[in-house]
This record gives C-alpha cells, sequence and structure tokens, in this order.
C-alpha cells in the first residue's frame, strides 16, 4: 500500500475529546494492541475488555492526545494520573482479575510498580503516567510519537505534575523516550517474571526482553 504524502505541518496533535472513546479505541486496536509486548505475549491475542476500559477511563482526565492528518487518527498516547497508592492498588484490580490475560498483565505492572514506586521514590504527591502509545503502521519514523509525549508532558506541567512517568514495554518506546531525555530507573526482564509454578508469566515475541521504566522531570 502507498504511504499518504504527509508532512510535518499536515499534522494536528489535539487532547482527545470526551465524545471520542469508541473512534480512540479503534485506533488502538489497530496500530497499538497488536504489537504491544504485553498483549502480543499473553493468550488469547485479543485484549480483555478490563484492559480496554482501563484504558479508556484516562479520557476524562485530559490527558490522552491524538494526532491527526486530514481529520485521520495516525498516532495516539494515552495516560492519566496516579499517586503514591499506586502499588498498592494495582494488587488489587491484579487479585481482582487472575485467571484471565488482563491479570496476567496486571500482576507484571504490579510488580513493575512496586519496584519503581515513583511517587514514593522521589517524593511527589502525584505522576504522569504514560499508559500506551501508537503510531499507525504506514507513517511510523515521522517523529509522531514523539509530538505526543512532548503535548503529554507540556499537559503535565500544566496541572502541576513533576514528573512524566512511563513503562517501556517495547525495545522501540525505551528506544524513544531515551532520546527524549527520560531517565532510566528500573528494569524488569520477562524471563525473570514468573507465576507460582515457576512458569515464565508472559512471553513477549522478540526482539522484546524487559520493561523499562523511565521517568522525565517537569
Amino acid at each position: 500500500m502507498e504511504q499518504p504524502n504527509c508532512e510535518a505541518g499536515d499534522i494536528e496533535v489535539r487532547q482527545v475529546a470526551a465524545g471520542e472513546a469508541e473512534r480512540l479505541m479503534s485506533f488502538l486496536l489497530a496500530h497499538y494492541y497488536p504489537e504491544e509486548p504485553l498483549t502480543a505475549g499473553t493468550q488469547p491475542p485479543e485484549p480483555e475488555a478490563a484492559d480496554k476500559q482501563f484504558l479508556l477511563s484516562n479520557v476524562p482526565h485530559g490527558t490522552c492526545y491524538v494526532a491527526l492528518h486530514r481529520g485521520r487518527i495516525v498516532a495516539a498516547v494515552v495516560a492519566g494520573p496516579k499517586d503514591s497508592h499506586e502499588p498498592e492498588h494495582l494488587a488489587e484490580e491484579a487479585s481482582k482479575h487472575a485467571g484471565g490475560k488482563w491479570g496476567r498483565i496486571l500482576d507484571l505492572l504490579c510488580a513493575v510498580e512496586t519496584a519503581t514506586d515513583v511517587c514514593r521514590r522521589f517524593g511527589v504527591p502525584s505522576c504522569l503516567h504514560v499508559h500506551a502509545l501508537g503510531v499507525d503502521t504506514q507513517l511510523r519514523g515521522r517523529n509522531l510519537g514523539a509530538r505526543l509525549l512532548e503535548a503529554v508532558a507540556r499537559r503535565g506541567r500544566e496541572l502541576g505534575h513533576q514528573l512524566l512517568c512511563v513503562d517501556c514495554t517495547s525495545v522501540y518506546s525505551a528506544r524513544l523516550v531515551r532520546r527524549l531525555g527520560y531517565q532510566l530507573i528500573n528494569t524488569l526482564r520477562y524471563a525473570d517474571h514468573l507465576d507460582a509454578s515457576g512458569q515464565q508469566l508472559i512471553r513477549p515475541p522478540p526482539p522484546h526482553e524487559c520493561v523499562q521504566t523511565f521517568v522525565l522531570h517537569l
């Protein structure tokens, strides 16, 4: 398929409106979930309803953004606030959804959150956390992900947050945030996260080997 003729000036970056949740999810199902390592590394391949509901629950915070080309979503980022109680909150959610795909994903994210505990670590009451970043497969390599993360950082400053945090489950997202000046604070290898029987809980496809947590001071 021929790539769209898309210049930087043709792209509009704006906040996701309250009534755009369904449109946002349609984009994420096509351009985020299929390659997201936690989703791809657990069966079945489709995300559970609770997973999708969680992402969309961040829209009312006004911290989610899309990049548009001629009115069509070509990239999207989902972010939302969290506070010092996030490790306990994720543990409760992982227990609630135990046994399912979303529960397995939450179990790993809980381990990451417990190890990083960014609000307590940096002594801040809250921070903004990036949960998902997707770019249209035809338009990758055009700095759209960076523009969206920069928009989230600006919004974080406006809301009074001192920190922006992201758990990079992919080598590509980790490469992007390093380039943007984020600080690496933790690494969890997928091979080291085991279930009660000693089996690896999530097995993403190569080249993804770990979750790396980065922060940006705002």
